[in-house]
């Protein structure tokens, strides 16, 4: 299963899901693959400082550049997990409605975005992001339902 991750930049929320979740799936034996991209990015900005932080503060070793969302990617996912409900409307005419997510969805808010804030917004997103992760775990392997 290939699970991608979507935000505006790809430089904070969506790298960060993707960071987090994979590690979760791999401790659990999930077999999934984590992607994130972007709705208004470019190629090959590097994630965020507080992201990175993040990331190191939970052990995970991660190397990310941010990419564009593109149809081949949208079309090669099983599931495309928006962090808001402006994402998953301007993808919605792209993807399948049974294969297209957004945070609120699964955990019943948005994740809310923490760029240009400091380490506590970022703390609390990946706080967020790992209740999503578990959530769409739950779906995969059928426990949550």
């Amino acid at each position: 299963m290939k699970i991608l991750f979507v935000c505006t930049g790809n430089t904070c929320r969506s790298p960060l899901a993707q960071a987090l979740a994979q590690k979760l799936f791999d401790e659990k034996k999930i077999d999934a693959q984590c992607e994130s991209a972007g709705l208004c990015c470019g190629y090959g900005e590097e994630v965020s400082e507080n992201s990175r932080k993040i990331i190191a503060e939970k052990g995970i070793f991660f190397t990310h550049q941010s990419r564009p969302v593109t149809r081949p990617l949208l079309e090669s996912s099983d599931m495309v997990v928006c962090m808001t409900a402006p994402h998953k409307q301007a993808l919605a005419p792209y993807v399948p409605a049974d294969k297209l997510f957004e945070a609120r969805d699964l955990i019943g808010e948005e994740v809310d975005d923490p760029y240009g804030r400091d380490i506590e917004a970022y703390r609390r997103c990946a706080r967020q992001l790992e209740k999503l992760a578990a959530a769409i775990a739950d779906r995969i392997t059928g426990s949550g339902e």
